[in-house]
């Protein structure tokens, strides 16, 4: 993996003229509410229990989907993993609780996004909601004997649990804190906050740094003829994928690192004029790719 020392202060006190993590990066939290569909059944549990001739009702969980196959449901679902992988490639890891953090530079780009995302979230909901008699009666018939109205909420409790929601905030900084506490466990509080707060943005950059060069790993491999003489496969997703990471990467380097600009560089310029079908076509522009793969991992990874 590639290291890098990062020098950019994450004080409240920046150097004059010198960008900080506070000016350079902002933390975006999305929290999306949505309805299973799932729930314990009891009854079925309790049958299996005796079917089995099980000592305990502990030794079997089941679960019952009341809305099993609904492409409605399943659309909301999909959406919404599709949505937080976006999220994740604009952005930077920062918390464990999910908090990502983006360049300043991004700011106004991601939000149109997020609306975005969110126009389309919640049109997928009314779409399920909108028909949720029918849907109620649809699952009649398919959990058979399974099937129990009163398990099914009303469609406005079912609307009221799809959420849609975010917030940005500013990288907070270890001068702005506001405790009561004595001004020497201050200081220690303070030291502890500036140490998680480096750590944090070093993980998010080693992140950014792991994409490029598991990228060119990738490319290199595909663009690789084998000792069979077999030629790896190769989709247009991924030189897509690989064009669009460049153009992420723009926003991604928090800290102007120039090792990791340069790296960027090199991939655009090997993939940019390229295409599937004249990777697939030509051994010299393979062997081309392959060179500066290379190139960039012997530079880079290590």
């Amino acid at each position: 993996m590639h290291i890098h020392t990062y020098g950019q202060p994450v004080s409240s006190q920046p150097t004059t003229n010198v960008p900080t993590l506070q000016s350079s990066a902002m933390l975006i939290d999305l929290h999306i509410g949505t309805y299973t569909g799932s729930k314990t059944d009891n009854q079925t549990r309790d049958e299996v229990t005796v079917a089995k001739r099980a000592g305990s009702k502990r030794a079997h969980t089941v679960r019952k989907h009341l809305f099993a196959g609904d492409a409605d449901l399943d659309a909301i679902n999909m959406y919404i993993a599709q949505t937080r992988k976006r999220l994740l490639a604009a952005t930077l890891p920062w918390a464990d609780s999910g908090t990502r953090m983006l360049s300043t530079k991004k700011f106004f780009d991601l939000s149109k996004l997020l609306s975005s995302w969110r126009t389309d979230y919640y049109f997928l909901v009314d779409r399920f909601v909108d028909n949720f008699s029918l849907k109620v009666s649809n699952a009649a018939f398919a959990l058979g004997e399974s099937f129990d109205r009163n398990e099914y909420p009303t469609a406005d409790q079912v609307r009221a649990k799809f959420t849609f929601s975010y917030v940005f905030s500013p990288v907070p900084a270890a001068g702005d804190m506001r405790v009561d506490l004595p001004a020497e466990a201050l200081d220690v509080v303070r030291a502890q906050f500036a140490k998680v707060s480096e750590q944090r943005l070093e993980a998010a950059m080693a992140d950014a740094w792991d994409r490029v060069l598991e990228m060119a790993r990738y490319l290199k491999a595909k663009v690789t003829t084998g000792e069979d003489g077999k030629k790896p496969r190769i989709f247009a997703t991924s030189i897509d994928q690989a064009k669009e990471l460049t153009e992420l990467l723009v926003g991604l380097n928090i800290t102007n690192d120039p090792d990791l600009e340069e790296a960027r560089v090199a991939l655009k310029n090997a993939i940019e004029p390229i295409d599937r079908d004249s990777l697939r076509d030509s051994d010299e522009l393979r062997d081309s790719v392959r060179i500066k793969m290379d190139a960039i991992l012997t530079k880079f990874d290590f």
